[in-house]
């Protein structure tokens, strides 16, 4: 007599097995994590950065910026978004590199009118660290009237901002002086030159905002 299997026969699950569908709906949340995961460290927005170097109170144009993608995260509101043209008349309120990106710190739509560019002649190794766009307060000795004494160094001019810097050549090579061109505000103007003008010791201190 032929023993009867008596061992339940197994069974493939169906596409309604519990087990079956939980375990899909495990996998199929687990990639769309991942996708989810990928998009949100990838994403980018398209900013204006500088095409080119870019002076103090120069206009902001196609000709001098640029779109480009970058992923600044929580940072984003700091810099212009380039999904929408830049307003006419926008003005850059520091000299900008290229490459740099756009804050909006860093521009405005009202010209400075109260500053005018003065240029002093400095020894190159006393300002080879300042580029342009750095604030720096103006201190001077003035130089006695009846011989080479000087007086104690005193404040001329605070927060003025560096506009350009230029090695200065001569024929037989560098004269280790370098051209300082600076904004300074309309008041300080006289001042300023005739300390250039008349001998005086002018140094140049970076001002306490540093940086502009």
């Amino acid at each position: 007599m032929a023993t009867e299997n008596l061992a339940p026969r197994f069974k493939r699950p169906g596409l309604k097995d519990p087990k079956l569908l939980t375990g899909l709906l495990i996998i199929v949340l687990s990639i769309l994590g991942v996708i989810g995961l990928i998009q949100a460290t990838n994403s980018t927005q398209p900013v204006y950065a500088a095409s080119r170097d870019i002076k103090i109170n120069e206009e902001l144009t196609s000709d001098n910026t640029s779109i480009i993608q970058v992923h600044l995260g929580q940072s984003q509101d700091r810099y212009l978004p380039a999904d929408q043209p830049l307003p006419e008349g926008l003005l850059a309120r520091q000299a900008l590199s290229t490459g740099e990106l756009l804050a909006h710190s860093q521009v405005t739509d009202q010209p400075r009118q109260d500053r005018r560019l003065v240029t002093l002649l400095m020894d190159h190794y006393a300002v080879s660290h300042y580029r342009a766009g750095d604030r720096v307060d103006i201190w001077v000795s003035q130089k006695s009237e009846t011989g080479n004494d000087y007086a104690d160094p005193s404040p001329l001019a605070l927060e003025a901002e560096i506009h350009s810097l230029t090695a200065q050549e001569s024929i037989i090579g560098g004269s280790g002086k370098t051209a300082v061109e600076l904004w300074v505000s309309q008041d300080q103007v006289a001042s300023v030159l005739g300390a250039e003008n008349t001998g005086d010791v002018i140094n140049l201190i970076p001002s306490q905002k540093g940086q502009g």
